[in-house]
């Protein structure tokens, strides 16, 4: 069994754990950071309100940031949850009503750790 079925299996056994089920991908896209520059990454598992990416470890992802992902037109404006080695735990940031999303931001320590990090 892979770690993403380990995942899975958990996720499924704590429905508290996460609000919504991983689907496993491998999804070509791009980090576009506040300072104009684009991270090749790829989406490793993905569910309705995030996603988890495979990313280079000496990039360090800015605490927001527009996601371009393949076959989509416009960019998803996301949130860093996490960020340890090759990858990284990403939210959506959905507008509410007619108010403007957050601004990006420049890159800053992960605010936690990954779920799991200790185990």
């Amino acid at each position: 069994m892979t770690s993403a079925d380990d995942r899975a299996r958990r996720d499924q056994a704590d429905p508290g754990r996460r609000a919504a089920v991983r689907v496993a991908a491998m999804i070509p896209a791009s980090a576009l950071l506040p300072d104009g520059t684009a991270q090749v990454c790829v989406i490793r598992d993905i569910s309705m309100g995030g996603a988890r990416l495979s990313i280079a470890r000496r990039h360090l992802l800015a605490e927001t940031f527009l996601l371009r992902v393949a076959g989509f037109e416009n960019p998803f404006r996301v949130r860093r949850v996490w960020q340890r080695g090759d990858l990284a735990g990403v939210m959506l940031e959905l507008g509410r009503g007619k108010e403007a999303p957050a601004p990006l931001t420049s890159p800053s320590q992960p605010a936690r750790p990954p779920s799991g990090a200790a185990r």
